[in-house]
């Protein structure tokens, strides 16, 4: 038989005779598989834990030589050193080896003292002290070599050390445990124990003053090296003497130190269904079924603990666990009480930290952390030593950030979704808690749809969070949903307070969201509190132009720790990194913020710049980019602009006009014909050519919206501000431009033409940039085409097509080729000519995705629809009809102004079409398609891929 010695150098013995093993390499071989006990160690490691960084050329083959050998030397035993796939295995059962047994009976001694039997304690103790002869595993360099089996022997070594003498004080032979504590103090003199020990033996010994001395040396000693002062244990005992408490002669030290925790305390779970989490509650799980530390993070009132306790309850019997409550805790050493309080040591003296590593040692389990946000240093540091301590631990915190502890997974917990994501707008599981809670006190209870999508609004305002979603419920009797939804946005009190029972530590929201703003730096609240007045998110960028002038030089950091503590949410629905407050947050800081008013001005001078700096980009190689990032901010945009037409109307006009194009573009037509409006009402202070710039930008939305006469006349006003072109030539150009638009869309080729040829003149006067030349041949094409021109209009219609791709203006590039698709269907019967206009609308389709236009791509899905009609599609044509004129009402776009540019006979042949269709079913079919079925029927006719609108686009 085989025996296996590790605790010192490594010896084998085989039949009672040591094998002699050669020299350090195949020493190393063999100590590197004892360590990985019965799990293979592939050649790789192993070559590392052998040879560290001087490995040979061919470790492998060199290791099969090493084994060859060491199979040799074992003779009868070689069938224990094995090959296993791409590694070794060493198969030596526990009880063969020195380090096994030694396990075995420190266990068993320590359990026998516990129950009162310390004579077979100290046997088993001194038989387990036998076995060692030194550090476990010495020919295995300390940096090479996997420190938790090493760390976990030596430290039972001295608990054996600590336990033994413990039981020969039970046993009364104190002159035997004085002797050997007084050597365990020296070789650790910073294991409080020890000291605990020796002065209680010193004590029963009749040695009262010694034992003191003992007490008062251990504290210079704890003072001077560390700066700390002695454990409660320590401090407890010192009281004891100096009282001559007699139960210090009479009473046994009883030490749990090792031992198994006792039992736990019955798991507190709500008696209300657990909804919505299914999938968090697979994944944590998997996570705690592969890793040791999990930390779950998420947001206040997002059902953390909620998770926790579900869990636990899933897992039941099999699994030990202890959860632990750490809200209420104020301190690191509070928090190693509250773990001790959970195992039942709390009856046992000795340092509370020791005891609970001993016996979380002794057995594995879960520990459940649960609140640790306030404490995330000292709970980080515990969760190390815990770790460290106990190898078979796995423990599960939750927190509103991560620990930060090496190997630590985190699981963020997201809010409730409102809709269900793999559907079509059905109840999400927000919606769905929020209704499960409403018939708790009201059986039987069915929303109506007015109830429906009042809890929607109110889920959303709500975030989904599990917490104010119940506190909301709760008041349904008294406001009903309607009630709640109507309040809840500037009424936070219409929310109730946490019911009894719950798990929440808080009284209502506003508790729960206090907890976390009020624990943040000074530095993370002045950032936090600037940010309340984004709305749909905002980036770092947009976060560091609000920031106060005290912050200081950068806002990266504290924005990070406001991402760690789950303060600030990142949208990974976008593009880009973007970031959000939730709005159960937003209103939380909006009423906490001493001075909301200079946080709304921060907030709308960062508007302004930022459209300032975007709109100079709109016409150029970069509009694409600047569109998506107005359309990314268009909720900001909003925002601030209202906060200027109520403090600064002027500012507010140029803001309003300077995203003149963008309004049509977003498909936020309706929304920028109102600013606009409310703009120019508002700043009578503005100056002329002010006043001219927002007259112009609600020009050119007029005319995408269909009204070509209050476009004309607007532009009209617009020129008799300006007088003339001699100070600001570009609002000239213009108001040239716009005036041409609308009277082609009037259809008055006469006057339309003097207009076009105003523009060319003034164009042709000086340098003019080509993105309104290239504007300039547009409306020359338009005018030929109005006047019968048709070979004439091609020409500058192409022209202009490619002067507008060469200075990157997306907008005419693109309807540039709409108006030659119309153009080219003069034919109702040239098929070869639909083809060629659908070609024309497929280039404008892919300019308008990079533009993320969507009212203009809809003008060219129109166009397709007559092109579609010539092909002898009608069915086909008939639907996407219906589905662009759908859509472009819902953004506020008419696709129906440029119709007067295709032929007569193909327009009448279509209005005859919808005459015979009225009951077909294709108009409604239409009317519920997407963009992308959308594209996908255009692409199928022309048998070529359609890109989708880029990011950013309004949805449909």
């Amino acid at each position: 038989m085989l025996f296996l010695r590790v605790l010192g150098s490594i010896t084998v013995e085989v039949d009672g005779c040591v094998v002699d093993l050669g020299g350090p390499v195949p020493r190393r071989f063999l100590a590197a598989l004892s360590m990985a006990g019965a799990t293979p160690v592939s050649d790789g490691v192993l070559a590392e834990l052998v040879w560290g960084e001087d490995q040979p050329r061919q470790a492998s083959g060199t290791l099969r030589v090493i084994a060859s050998r060491l199979r040799s030397a074992l003779g009868p035993a070689r069938e224990l050193l094995q090959r296993s796939g791409t590694g070794y295995l060493l198969v030596v059962p526990p009880e063969q080896t020195d380090h096994g047994r030694f396990t075995g009976l420190t266990t068993d001694g320590v359990r026998l003292l516990t129950a009162g039997a310390p004579v077979a304690a100290v046997r088993l103790l001194s038989e387990a002290l036998a076995l060692w002869r030194g550090e476990p595993w010495p020919e295995l360099d300390q940096d090479l070599s996997p420190v938790v089996e090493r760390t976990r022997l030596v430290e039972l070594h001295e608990v054996a050390v600590e336990e033994l003498a413990a039981a020969r004080l039970s046993c009364g032979d104190h002159t035997t445990a004085v002797a050997d504590l007084s050597e365990a103090v020296t070789a650790a003199p910073f294991r409080e124990r020890r000291w605990e020990l020796l002065a209680l033996g010193l004590y029963r010994s009749g040695r009262q003053v010694q034992a003191l001395a003992e007490l008062r040396r251990v504290r210079e000693l704890l003072v001077e090296e560390l700066g700390v002062e002695p454990g409660p244990a320590l401090r407890l005992l010192e009281r004891r003497m100096l009282d001559h408490d007699p139960g210090l002669l009479a009473e046994s030290p009883r030490v749990q130190s090792v031992s198994p925790p006792g039992q736990r305390p019955p798991l507190r779970r709500p008696l209300s269904r657990f909804l919505g989490r299914d999938h968090d509650i697979g994944l944590l799980s998997e996570l705690l079924a592969n890793e040791r530390m999990v930390c779950v993070v998420g947001p206040a009132g997002v059902g953390k603990t909620r998770l926790a306790v579900e869990y636990c309850a899933a897992v039941g019997a099999p699994v030990d666990w202890w959860f632990v409550r750490l809200g209420d805790v104020n301190d690191g050493d509070a928090a190693v009480t509250a773990i001790a309080t959970a195992l039942s040591l709390v009856q046992y003296s000795g340092d509370p930290l020791t005891l609970v590593c001993r016996a979380l040692m002794m057995q594995p389990g879960l520990l459940v952390l649960d609140n640790c946000e306030h404490l995330v240093e000292p709970v980080a540091h515990l969760v190390m030593r815990l770790l460290a301590a106990c190898p078979e631990l796995r423990v599960l915190a939750t927190s509103r950030q991560p620990l930060g502890v090496d190997g630590e997974h985190v699981l963020i917990l997201e809010p409730l979704p409102v809709v269900n994501g793999e559907s079509d707008g059905d109840d999400g599981a927000a919606v769905r808690l929020l209704f499960d809670r409403v018939r708790a006190g009201r059986p039987g209870w069915h929303p109506s749809a007015a109830e429906r999508a009042a809890a929607h609004d109110i889920c959303a305002m709500l975030d989904g969070l599990p917490l104010a979603i119940e506190l909301a419920a709760a008041r349904e009797r008294a406001f009903g949903l309607a009630g709640i939804a109507a309040h809840i946005r500037d009424r936070r009190d219409v929310l109730g307070s946490t019911p009894r029972g719950s798990l929440s530590r808080h009284t209502d929201l506003q508790a729960a969201l206090g907890w976390s703003i009020d624990n943040l730096g000074v530095t993370g609240r002045a950032l936090l509190l600037r940010l309340w007045p984004f709305e749909g998110g905002f980036t770092w960028q947009a976060a560091a132009a609000t920031q106060p002038d005290d912050l200081g030089a950068g806002v990266l950091a504290p924005l990070a720790s406001l991402v760690e503590r789950s303060v600030v949410t990142i949208d990974r629905t976008a593009t880009g990194t973007r970031y959000r407050l939730l709005e159960t947050i937003r209103g939380y800081c909006r009423d906490v913020d001493t001075d909301p008013q200079a946080t709304q001005a921060a907030h709308a001078r960062w508007v302004r710049t930022f459209v300032a700096e975007k709109s100079v980009l709109l016409t150029g190689h970069h509009a694409g980019e600047a569109y998506r990032a107005l359309a990314a901010e268009l909720p900001n945009l909003r925002a601030g602009i209202a906060y200027d037409l109520a403090h600064h109307p002027a500012a507010a006009l140029r803001t309003v006009a300077a995203l003149q194009f963008a309004w049509s573009v977003l498909g936020s037509i309706a929304l920028g014909r109102a600013l606009l409006r409310a703009a120019l009402d508002a700043a009578t202070d503005a100056t002329p050519a002010e006043q001219a710039f927002g007259l112009l930008g609600l020009s050119i939305v007029l005319f995408h919206a269909g009204d070509a006469d209050e476009a004309l006349e607007c532009a009209d006003d617009a020129m008799t501000l300006l007088g003339g072109p001699a100070d600001e030539r570009e609002l000239w150009l213009h108001a040239l431009m716009y005036r041409a638009l609308a009277l082609t869309a009037l259809g008055d080729p006469p006057t339309a033409r003097i207009a076009v040829d105003e523009l060319v003149a003034e164009v042709d006067r000086l340098p003019t940039p080509d993105w309104i030349r290239g504007c300039a041949q547009f409306g020359q094409g338009t005018v030929s085409l109005l006047e019968g021109r048709r070979s004439e209009a091609l020409r500058w219609l192409r022209s202009a097509r490619e002067l507008s791709a060469d200075c990157g203006h997306l907008w005419c590039e693109g309807m540039a080729d709409v108006v030659l698709a119309w153009a080219i269907l003069a034919d109702p019967d040239d098929t070869d000519g639909a083809s060629e206009a659908l070609t024309a609308i497929d280039r404008a389709l892919a300019v308008f995705a990079r533009q993320s236009n969507i009212s203009d791509a809809l003008g060219a899905v129109y166009a397709a629809t007559y092109a579609l009609l010539v092909r002898g599609a009608p069915d086909q044509a008939i639907r996407l009809r219906a589905a662009a004129l759908h859509h472009s009402a819902r953004v506020g776009a008419d696709p129906r102004r440029y119709t007067q540019f295709a032929h007569p006979a193909v327009v009448a042949r279509m209005d005859r079409l919808l005459a015979t269709e009225l009951r077909s079913p294709e108009p409604q079919t239409g009317r519920e398609m997407s963009w992308t079925a959308i594209i996908e029927l255009v692409g199928a006719v022309t048998r070529t891929d359609r890109p989708e609108l880029g990011a950013g686009t309004q949805p449909l």
